[in-house]
Parts: structure tokens; sequence; C-alpha cells
């Protein structure tokens, strides 16, 4: 019983620890998946901030420049081709802003200038004619040095219908703005043109860094995808993005990437910490589990133990009794079964004991004259132990009997969770389905679930069957009918018939017509030998097949039994002596 404990210990730890297991990785994989999907969508909302941003600028640009070219004293500048004045109408234009004023016909005229810019002489012919033609444009442009890029919008300045200038004005979007937007927005920002070239980036490095940076996110199909790239940058790491970014507001031409870096500092902290406590949590679940299954083991095995150790010593031919063991599952009434067959086994070993000395004193005194009484003597024994044995049989094959009824249910209920978990198997991981599915072909488990239908089946065939013979051989002989009382005629007939189906099955056909009979007072046990010799000699009277009838009727309140079979019959020269002691044919 040692080794079962153990193998119960086997079975059922892995049952218990690889759930604990299972879900401690599923949740790290669902935490780390939320997490990224978080950061997916966080890039996307930047990258949209940021693009609108540029957007809301270059329509704040137009606005204003729009507002600078209806300005009267520069419109009265510009007629009078003053530049001094021209310079004074523009003085409260924001100071990051280069102004350009043109003549009508693209030359320049003068303007607000910093730092060493130096001034475009004309507007060229195609810029001219967009102008004229729109009213209003702007455009963008990467700077020669690739220090950033530049808004440039144009405005028809008009006194009236003429036409007298043109005014532009020009912004740089640079190192500072990509910082601006860093801060804000807590994300690495890199711009490239459509060469991979970076123009503007938050990052303090060298542009041949981040030139290899923007190689590494350009690939095949990487463009717009849903998923970082992880990229490792010192002692830190991102998650890289890389977006298509548009030319002006309206316009669908790809102008330059937009590449972004979130930092994985944050997340792969918590997903370290999460790992930690989850290997904690499984390891106390796993502690937690061996103790209870050793518990649980030891407990259902315990009983086993003594019921093994009780059969043992009956087996060497001492019969005890095992002290109770209260347990709530079955082992309890085997138990109790155990015990009391036990009680009536030396009940009956004793009484049998007696019954062999009476007899043995009877057949001393009256062997010579009296040997058939012997005979009775031991049939009537048999009878008694076979009673006994009946009875203590029927309550191990009742409970086999029932249980099978509900082995039959468990069994239906293991293959509708099969069949259930085929139909949604689908939804598990290719390997984890592949792996499940080698499994059950290596175990045949189609083959298993059908055979064990069939051995069901057959077992419950089997104690119905032995059940009906126990039922049978308690009908026919039970030690309590030894006295006259009122009886059941019809119970004995149809005890009888059974203890007989063997000898008439596929040969004789049974005949059974019976009438409604009152109690009737008697031996019942005696009166089932009576049928029982009737229907024997009745069956071996019949060569091959035949047919036996059994009727029962009242006829002037007495009861009547009839027996009639097909067989060859009894000579005349024989029914005188039918009812001599030992005689045969």
């Amino acid at each position: 019983m040692r080794s079962l404990n153990t193998t119960l210990s086997i079975y059922f730890l892995p049952i218990s620890i690889l759930p604990a297991i299972l879900i401690s990785f599923y949740a790290i994989h669902v935490f780390q998946d939320s997490q990224y999907e978080t950061l997916v969508n966080r890039a996307h909302s930047v990258k949209d901030a940021i693009c609108a941003e540029i957007d809301a600028f270059e329509a704040e640009l137009l606005s204003e420049s729009k507002n600078h070219a209806v300005n009267s004293r520069l419109i009265r500048a510009i007629k009078l081709k003053n530049a001094s004045e021209m310079t004074a109408a523009l003085e409260n234009v924001r100071g990051d802003v280069q102004i350009r004023v043109y003549l009508a016909d693209g030359d320049y005229l003068g303007g607000r200038l910093s730092g060493s810019k130096a001034h475009i002489p004309y507007i060229s012919k195609e810029g001219l004619k967009k102008v004229r033609t729109k009213g209003q444009t702007i455009e963008r442009f990467y700077t020669p040095d690739l220090s950033g890029f530049v808004f440039v919008a144009r405005t028809l300045i008009k006194h009236g219908n003429d036409v007298v200038g043109i005014l532009e004005e020009e912004y740089l979007f640079a190192q500072k703005d990509i910082t601006d937007i860093k801060n804000r927005r807590q994300a690495d920002v890199v711009i490239l043109n459509r060469d991979l070239v970076p123009v503007a980036a938050s990052f303090a490095l060298a542009p041949e860094v981040v030139k290899s940076f923007a190689s590494l996110l350009v690939r095949p199909g990487l463009t717009g995808v849903k998923s970082p790239s992880m990229i490792q940058l010192g002692d830190n790491r991102f998650a890289a993005f890389l977006y298509d970014m548009p030319a002006q507001a309206g316009k669908e031409k790809k102008w330059g990437y937009l590449a972004l870096f979130l930092s994985m500092s944050h997340l792969d902290s918590t997903i370290s910490k999460l790992k930690v406590a989850l290997i904690y949590l499984t390891a106390l679940l796993i502690l937690t589990a061996s103790l209870l299954i050793f518990i649980f083991s030891k407990r259902l095995v315990r009983p086993i133990e003594i019921l093994v150790t009780a059969m043992k010593k009956i087996k060497a031919g001492r019969i005890e009794q095992i002290p109770f063991v209260e347990s709530a599952y079955e082992i309890e009434y085997l138990i109790r079964s155990f015990n009391e067959m036990a009680r009536n086994i030396s009940a009956a070993k004793r009484a049998l004991e007696l019954k062999l000395e009476e007899l043995h004193r009877a057949n001393q005194e009256i062997k010579t004259t009296q040997g058939h009484l012997v005979q009775s003597a031991k049939m009537i024994s048999l009878g008694q132990i076979v009673a006994g044995v009946a009875h203590e049989l029927n309550n191990p094959i009742g409970f086999i009997y029932s249980n099978m009824h509900h082995l039959t249910e468990y069994l239906d209920r293991i293959q509708k969770l099969i069949e259930q978990y085929r139909q949604q198997r689908n939804d598990l991981a290719p390997n984890h389905r592949s792996e499940i599915e080698k499994l059950e072909d290596e175990m045949d488990i189609d083959f298993v679930l059908k055979d064990m239908e069939d051995l069901t089946r057959s077992c419950m065939e089997g104690a119905k069957r032995t059940k009906d013979i126990v039922l049978g051989l308690r009908t026919f002989s039970r030690m309590d009918e030894s006295t006259f009382r009122p009886e059941d005629i019809h119970e004995g007939l149809k005890s009888t018939l059974r203890l007989l189906a063997t000898e008439f099955k596929d040969r004789i056909q049974l005949h059974e017509q019976y009438g409604e009979l009152p109690a009737v007072e008697c031996s019942l046990s005696q009166m089932n030998q009576v049928f029982m010799n009737l229907l024997s000699n009745a069956a071996q009277a019949i060569q091959g097949k035949g047919d036996i009838w059994v009727r029962t009727s009242v006829q002037d309140d007495k009861v009547r039994i009839e027996i009639e079979d097909s067989g060859a019959g009894i000579p005349k020269e024989h029914l005188e002596k039918i009812f001599d002691p030992f005689f045969t044919t």
C-alpha cells in the first residue's frame, strides 16, 4: 500500500502543479501583451498629436500671414518702395519668423532676416504662378544643412483689386521644437527625409548614429506596423516605431518619416517584478498542493491498508473484524459489508461445525437403514450455507451493480467533456493543439472510450445476471423458511425457473400461465425443492427442443399447480415406484 500512496502522489501532483504554472505563464503573457498594446496605442497617439501640431502650425502661419498682408502701413510702404517704413510695419511679427517682401513681379524689396540669413533676390516663376493663382500658398522644405525643415507661407498683398506685392514668412522647425515635443510627449522623436537622413532629432547623438538606428527600423513591411521594434541604446531599451509623414495638409504625397522611441525601462521593471511575484506564488501553491495531496492520499489509502490486512488474516484462517473507519467514500460501505460478511461467515462456520457433529452422530445411528436421511440432511445444510453465502454476496454485488450505473454516467460526462474540448481546441495555440492531438493518437483515446463503453456494458450485464442468480438462490433456499407461514407460490416458481434458465436456454420454450393465487401456508424452501425436481426431470425428459407449461389456478378453495412437458413421459411400470427412496431411471 505504500506504493499506492506514492503512486497517487505522483499522479495528483502534476495535475495540481501544471495548472498553477500554466496560469502564471499565461498571466505574464497577457500582462505583457496588454502593456505592448498600450505602448502601441500610445505611440499612435503621440504620432497623431505631432502630425496634428505640425498641421496646426501651418494653419496658424497661414492665418498670421494673411493678417499681416492687409496691414495698411505695409501696403503703403510697398507702394512707396520704402524699405525702412516696411520694416517698421512688420515689427509686431513674431521674432522667430523670417520675413521677406517681394514686389508684384517677384523681385525682392526688403524684409526682416535674423542671423546670417541672406535674402532671396526673387521668387521663382513657378512659385509666383502658384501664389498669384491661389492667393496664398504654404510649402515645406528640408534645410540644405539638414538641421531641420522650414515652413514657407506666401500671401498676395493687394490694394483694392491690384496686387502690390507678395509677403513671404518662413519658420525653421529644428532642434528646439523637437526637444519641446519630447518634453511634452515623453517620447524621443527623430524626423527623417525620404532618403532616411535625419533632419531633426531629440537624441543627443551624432547624425551617423541616428541614421544607423533608422536603418534598423526600415525593413520590408515594417513602415506603419502595429508592433514595435526593440532597440538597445546604452543601458536603456526602447520600443521604436516608424511612421510615414504626409506633406502639407490636404496632400497625399509622403514627405518624410517620423520615428518614435518610447523607453521600456518602467515596463521591463514592472514585468520583472511580476515574474518574481508569480514565481514565489507558484512555489507556494506547489508546496501547499504537495502537502494537501500527501494528507489526502494518506487518508484515502489508510482504510484500504486496514482492509487488506484483514483479508490476509482471513486467508490465513483468522476471521477478525476491521475497526470502524469513518470515510466519505465507498470504502466505508465496503468495510461495513466486510465486517458483516466476516461475522456471518464466523457464525456459519460455527453452525456448520455443530451441524456436522450432529450429522455425524445421526449417521452412526441410522446409516444402515436411513441413508437417504443423511442425504436429506446434507441437502438441508447445503441449502443453509447457500442461503447464507447468497445473502452475503447480495450486498457487494448490489454495490457493484449500483456503482456501474454511476460509472456509465461518469463515462458519458467524460465523453461530453472530450467532445466539448474537441469543438474548442482550435482556440488553442497551434503547438499546444498538435501536442494534445499527438498524445490522443498515442493513447488511442477513441478506442479506449469505445472499449470502456463495451466493458461497462458487459460488466453491468454480468452483475445483473449474478444478481438474478443470487436472488434466485436466496428465494430458493432460505434458512428462515423451515417453518410453515403464508408464502407467495409464484415467487417460489419464478426463483426456481431463474436457476434453471441455463438448462432451458436455446432448447426449451417455457410457457407461464399464472392465475391469481392467495398466500399459501407452507414451507417455501421445501416447495421450491419439489418444483426444482419436477422441472429438472421435465427438462431431462425432453430430447432436443420442446416445451414446458407451468400453470396455477384456484379450484374449490384449493391452489392447483400444474407442470406439463412435451417429453416422452414415464412408463406405466415405473409409476408405482416414483416415490420409492433412491429410485431413479
